[in-house]
């Protein structure tokens, strides 16, 4: 997980594998996601196709909100 040009957060496809496998039938595939968001943190943008939208990419948005706006990283996140 990283942050690119200070408000987009990418996930790679080991982070969004790793993060599935808590999830029971999780749609995300494996593959990097981004979220990107405004200087309020509200999400304005993402890689997250539709078909793969669902409870488990709005944890993962909510995610990246938390490691981009209060320095948040989860233990699962790979180096």
């Amino acid at each position: 997980m990283k942050i690119i040009n200070g408000n987009k957060v990418l996930f790679s496809a080991d982070d969004v594998q790793t993060f599935a496998r808590a999830w029971p039938a999780c749609k995300l595939r494996d593959r990097a996601y981004w979220f990107e968001f405004d200087a309020g943190g509200d999400l304005i943008d993402t890689d997250v196709p539709s078909h793969d939208d669902g409870a488990e990419a709005v944890a993962l948005a909510d995610v990246a909100k938390q490691f981009l706006m209060e320095g948040l990283c989860p233990r699962w996140v790979t180096a």
